[in-house]
């Protein structure tokens, strides 16, 4: 996810300059009531705008198609997976990473990217019966409820392997690395922000942020 861009904090001589009885609230940055300065509708038209006219993505992409017509899922999985490094946020090239995953029989590394997929706006009839039978070789389900909305801030944006890699990355997570806790987060949490809460509570966090909680009162 990027990073919204820091607002404006009003100088103390503002502060003090202002007639008495005005109350000076500024929007709190994480206030998620406020419009965000950009959505993941607009990071996701980004990304597919970018991955047009990247001359690397395009690469690794022909090396993937090319990979997959022939049968060599491997190959095909390291290529669509290097094209997903540089715009992780394509749906389109989450579902081609996800078909051939599922080929080497990895379904739960498949369920991965296919839920990504539909958290980005990936259409029903590119990926939910996919999602569904892998879904159900991992003993779970997957009903489509609706499109997913995009046009809010990235935290308040349906979770993708991508965010939940960036999230653990920013709290020194260890151990985000294994499919199970993954699944259980892009199966159950409404949102990037749910994500979170979620891994302030898991092991590890606090000893690996301890000066950010001391500083917090934590």
């Amino acid at each position: 996810m990027r990073a919204e861009t820091d607002q404006i904090i009003s100088l103390p001589g503002a502060v003090q300059a202002a007639p008495v009885g005005v109350a000076l609230v500024a929007p709190h940055r994480f206030d998620m009531a406020q419009q965000p300065a950009l959505t993941r509708a607009q990071q996701i038209a980004a990304t597919l705008d970018g991955a047009v006219v990247h001359e690397g993505f395009r690469a690794s992409v022909a090396l993937a198609d090319a990979a997959r017509d022939r049968g060599d899922w491997a190959m095909a999985e390291l290529e669509y997976g290097q094209a997903l490094r540089r715009f992780p946020l394509h749906w389109g090239y989450c579902i081609q990473f996800a078909h051939t995953v599922k080929e080497q029989e990895m379904f739960d590394q498949a369920e991965i990217w296919y839920r990504s997929a539909v958290a980005l706006g990936a259409p029903a009839d590119m990926v939910d019966q996919h999602l569904a039978f892998v879904a159900r070789l991992n003993g779970a389900d997957f009903e489509r409820e609706g499109l997913p909305r995009l046009d809010v801030a990235p935290m308040l944006a349906p979770p993708t392997i991508h965010d939940i890699g960036v999230l653990g990355k920013l709290l020194r997570l260890p151990g985000l690395t294994g499919c199970e806790v993954v699944l259980q987060l892009l199966r159950t949490a409404p949102n990037n922000r749910a994500v979170l809460l979620r891994m302030l509570d898991m092991p590890g966090v606090l000893h690996a942020n301890r000066a950010f909680f001391a500083v917090l009162g934590a």
